[in-house]
């Protein structure tokens, strides 16, 4: 399998792909087939040899510390995880993300968040995490509290403004100018320009500091802590003799991988309380210039890398479980081999309870607002088109009628889901059989 690793310590320039061995999990362990693997902060400090986790008897080492993908193996002691569920995880360090497969402790893990693509998924963990733990475990935050977020348009500072606002967190945060309007979307109910604004002339006082920046920020932000409130860094640990003066608890940080947590994050993201921003992706074999746009220059949200292509069919089969459950509708003459995620239409009429009609499976199975690819003979050609489901057949939305190609019906499809994050599912009339060279969704 194909992997990013560096042999010694030093700038992005250090960092190779190679051709390394399969990893096996441990009875604890799953092992990941990864579609997408974060590129983060961290990851630079691991190449350079300023983490101190990571040493020269650790080289070669995979960089990278979260991933999306899917498991495509269990360790004996494993439960709750089947082979082909869609997982994300932030990874121990003797784990490396930047490869095509990744063993991780099976409570590292989590099921991916439904309504993101791995991409998405693959952006949350480590900095999620990071925020979650920095906010409620170190920092304590509760309904009702101050907290003032010093970075929120980055990586991990995006996800704190969010899980203070689910919190019912009241929450300033410093930022440039250019991102005022970003992070004012994201609920900031303060947002101060730190090349303009002292943020301790403008914040009234606070429960938490969280602290993303260090150096000089951090030493002004003793100023806007309550009496018994808290400064928790990521970055530097704050002077705790000034912090006993003033009757606030004061620390730095590491965060630690937590499936448990990421669950949490998960459910957030699925009801719309959470978004995710991604600021761009690159592929594997472009990872050095991934670690080097991330050190160059402000990024709002995070990067990402495209590890392994996902098929089209694992993509599609975002709900399998859900439709494997449905197979009263299936008939004893189905094509052998035929993928139970595919679906035939029993017709507008003569449907009955063993074969329900479009409507009635759609609203049990596709639910109103996932797209539908429609595959069928068009002479000797197989030709689609894409649907989005109503409330009604009569009321699904069809989109451009002519008939299509199935590649390009599947970029179409894709399309459409971008930025919204349907579900999608595949159609096949009777006689038309899947091809696993059409078109992906990615």
């Amino acid at each position: 399998m194909q992997a990013v690793r560096i042999h010694r310590f030093g700038g992005p320039e250090v960092m190779a792909i190679e051709e390394i061995d399969r990893p096996t999990p441990a009875a604890n362990e799953v092992l990941i087939k990864v579609f997408a693997a974060s590129v983060n902060p961290v990851d630079a400090k691991m190449r350079e040899g300023k983490y101190p986790v990571v040493t020269e008897k650790d080289l070669p080492y995979v960089l990278g510390r979260d991933v999306s993908g899917e498991i495509a193996a269990a360790g004996s002691e494993v439960a709750g995880f089947g082979i082909g569920d869609e997982v994300f995880a932030f990874l121990s360090p003797e784990h490396g993300g930047y490869e095509e497969f990744v063993t991780a402790r099976a409570d590292e893990v989590a099921a991916k968040p439904q309504s993101l693509d791995t991409i998405g998924a693959a952006a949350v963990p480590l900095a999620g995490i990071t925020a979650w733990q920095g906010l409620f475990d170190h920092g304590g935050l509760q309904s009702g509290q101050r907290v003032l977020i010093h970075g929120g348009a980055g990586g991990v500072g995006h996800f704190a403004i969010q899980f203070a606002k689910t919190k019912g967190a009241w929450v300033a945060t410093t930022v440039s100018s250019s991102d005022k309007d970003f992070v004012t979307d994201l609920g900031a109910d303060q947002v101060i320009d730190y090349k303009t604004e002292k943020f301790e002339e403008l914040v009234e006082p606070v429960d938490l500091v969280f602290d993303l920046i260090g150096g000089e920020t951090q030493e002004r932000s003793f100023s806007v802590v309550k009496p018994g409130g808290a400064l928790i860094s990521t970055l530097q640990e704050p002077d705790k003799a000034r912090a006993k003066k003033l009757k606030i608890r004061a620390g730095r940080y590491t965060a630690q991988p937590n499936g448990a947590q990421l669950q949490e994050i998960a459910a957030l993201i699925d009801q719309g309380k959470v978004k995710v921003v991604v600021a761009s992706t690159f592929e594997l074999r472009e990872a050095a210039e991934a670690q080097s746009a991330l050190g160059e220059k402000h990024i709002r949200g995070k990067v990402v890398l495209k590890v392994v292509e996902q098929q089209a069919r694992t993509v599609i089969d975002d709900n399998a479980r859900r439709l494997r459950a449905y197979q009263i509708w299936e008939d004893e003459g189905r094509p052998e081999g035929q993928d139970l995620a595919h679906w035939y239409r029993a017709g507008d009429a003569g449907a009955t309870a063993e074969r329900p009609d479009y409507r009635r499976y759609s609203s049990e199975v596709a639910p109103v607002g996932s797209l539908v690819i429609k595959f069928y003979h068009s002479g000797d050609q197989i030709r689609g088109y894409v649907r989005k489901v109503a409330d009604t057949a009569a009321d699904d939305t069809i989109f451009p009628g002519e008939e299509m190609e199935p590649d390009a019906a599947f970029k179409l499809a894709a399309s459409h889901r971008a930025d919204r994050n349907e579900p999608v599912f595949v159609e096949l009339v009777e006689g038309v059989e899947w091809n696993p060279d059409w078109g992906r969704l990615g």
